[in-house]
């Protein structure tokens, strides 16, 4: 037995397939951006973490009586830096230490005392000194690390960048004085 095709049928598989290939080659350009996106958010929480980790370690004058703040302050962002510098499709703006005045953690610049530096290493702000790194218990300060970042999607389908922030904050290493 034969099968007797139409003439009229012959393009039918022709059309669903110019249909359905932009909306999958869309769709995979989308879970591609996404899965960076998500590959540089871990790297940035990760460098904010090593960062508030020596911010804590460091602490202040009481543990590193010679160091100035700048020289406290350019070890954390050197050390930031060292991390975030494996971010693929993303461009850091700013690097934060500061003390939150919120229980959260959150980085409020009306209120907290806090050094702000840009991607090179320079100074922006700075009204954070050492001084004001407690490590005395029961009142240690809280040292928190910021990162603001743009991500700019690898498949430029859709032309656009997304501002993000990470940050992570660590209690002061006690000294017992």
């Amino acid at each position: 037995m034969t099968t007797v095709r139409r003439r009229w049928q012959g393009g039918q598989s022709l059309i669903e397939l110019a249909v359905a290939s932009p909306v999958l080659i869309f769709m995979l350009f989308g879970v591609f951006n996404t899965a960076v996106m998500i590959s540089d958010k871990v790297v940035a929480g990760s460098a904010c973490r090593q960062g508030a980790r020596l911010a804590a370690e460091i602490g202040g004058t009481i543990t590193n009586p010679t160091l100035t703040t700048a020289q406290v302050d350019q070890d954390i962002v050197r050390n930031v830096l060292a991390v975030a510098g494996s971010m693929n499709y993303s461009t850091l703006r700013t690097i934060t230490i500061y003390s939150p005045s919120s229980a959260g953690g959150d980085f409020n610049a009306a209120i907290d005392p806090y050094d702000q530096f840009d991607a090179s290493g320079n100074t922006l702000h700075s009204s954070f000194p050492l001084t004001a790194r407690n490590q005395i218990p029961p009142s240690e300060t809280s040292i928190g690390v910021r990162l603001d970042w743009t991500y700019t999607p690898p498949t430029g389908v859709l032309g656009f960048t997304i501002n993000l922030n990470e940050h992570a904050v660590y209690k002061a290493a006690p000294v017992l004085v």
